[in-house]
């Protein structure tokens, strides 16, 4: 009888302790909480603050390419589809104004070929929808003029836009990460970092499938990193890049033989350029026509 009356009451203890769980979880669902762990809220607010710095990231990026602000612009790209132990690399940098459409860049190009080096000063002026592009090899001293090569930007931009078909790329920029701090001409800044898909834009789909900076790449896909000062939020600079990363020792992929990259930065107060201004070159010293060069396509105007 007393092993039965024992039994009882762990029996009710049991079904007492159950039911109070059980009010328990009915309370918390009556005001509005799941029940279980439940996340801490530091991290919650954490999280909620992050997602709207990456909107505003993005909206940085809207309201600069509405009203762009001049700044240096550097192009960087790496090319190792030639012959075997051959690696061809361009870097040009200068003032860039996109509202205007006018660039003026210095550079040199660099050719490694085993353990050999040689490099070439390139130029570059952007004026009128129009690209004139310059190099040291083959001027003799009896001709010190350079000979420039001109190049129509209006055959890579999409017709939908006064643009390059990167400012649609850049437009068409919707969600980034936050990457973190940063630094940018020596004050604080925040990272963010995002890609577009440039064959998923229709206005694009086009120059996509006929340009050969996608192609050497080996992806459509690119990435877009925007820099923000960590005090007002504006953008102070911006970078978008595609293929193989750009080192001395690049090394092909399967899909993959060259690497770009553009950088514009000083957004607003750009470096001074070493280059000319972007003055148009006299017409006697100019070719029509050539292919249309990884400069051309990749420039932002």
């Amino acid at each position: 009888m007393r092993g039965r009356l024992m039994g009882k009451r762990v029996t009710a203890g049991t079904a007492a302790l159950l039911l109070g769980g059980a009010l328990l979880s009915s309370l918390a669902s009556c005001n509005g909480r799941a029940a279980g762990p439940q996340p801490s809220e530091p991290a919650a607010q954490a999280s909620d603050t992050s997602a709207a710095d990456e909107a505003r990231a993005v909206e940085a990026l809207r309201t600069w390419l509405g009203e762009p602000q001049p700044g240096t612009l550097t192009i960087s790209s790496v090319d190792v589809s030639s012959p075997k132990d051959t690696e061809i690399s361009k870097q040009l940098s200068g003032t860039l104004d996109p509202a205007t459409g006018t660039a003026a860049l210095v550079g040199t190009k660099t050719v490694l070929t085993g353990s050999s080096t040689n490099q070439t000063p390139l130029r570059a002026v952007m004026t009128a929808d129009q690209l004139y592009t310059t190099s040291a090899v083959g001027h003799t001293p009896s001709s010190p003029k350079p000979t420039w090569t001109q190049q129509d930007l209006t055959l890579v931009k999409p017709a939908t836009s006064p643009h390059s078909m990167w400012w649609t790329v850049l437009q068409d920029l919707e969600k980034v990460r936050l990457d973190g701090a940063s630094e940018v001409d020596s004050k604080s800044a925040t990272e963010f970092t995002g890609t577009v898909d440039a064959a998923q834009i229709p206005s694009l789909a086009k120059l996509v499938s006929t340009s050969m900076v996608f192609k050497k790449a080996g992806t459509t896909k690119v990435s877009i990193d925007l820099y923000t000062d960590l005090g007002t939020g504006a953008l102070v600079r911006l970078t978008y890049r595609l293929g193989l990363q750009l080192s001395v020792d690049a090394t092909p992929t399967a899909t993959s033989t060259a690497g770009y990259e553009v950088d514009l930065t000083g957004l607003g107060s750009p470096t001074v350029s070493a280059s000319p201004s972007a003055s148009t070159p006299a017409a006697l010293d100019v070719t029509r026509g050539g292919s249309s060069g990884d400069i051309c396509q990749l420039i932002l105007f």
